[in-house]
């Protein structure tokens, strides 16, 4: 057993984090960037097309700065809805425009 000396001589590393955890005499994990993959809706030139996004934040950005984002690709664009993908995709890979005669994304 050890003395009250030799107790109170011993360093003692407590760190923690926002989640909840705390970490005695180690240190914690870098938490590593996570990349979300989500899709968008835009309106541009008259016609819709879905595009497919890599966010590296952790929430869906606004319409609004998608929006603004897109200017310098799709002058004019509007965002319609945006939402997550059920697929990972590491950039705009795929690009499909609605076809209102068809019923369908071509």
């Amino acid at each position: 057993m050890k003395s009250y000396k030799q107790f109170i001589s011993e360093a003692i590393n407590i760190s923690g984090d926002f989640n909840g955890n705390l970490y005695m005499n180690s240190t914690q994990d870098s938490p590593q960037q996570v990349e979300e993959t989500y899709v968008a809706d835009i309106t541009w030139m008259g016609s819709i097309y879905r595009l497919e996004f890599v966010s590296d934040s952790d929430s869906l950005p606004s319409t609004q700065d998608l929006s603004e984002e897109l200017q310098n690709e799709y002058p004019g664009a509007i965002v319609q809805y945006i939402y997550p993908a059920e697929r990972k995709q590491s950039s705009i890979k795929n690009s499909k425009r609605y076809h209102p005669a068809k019923l369908e994304w071509i």
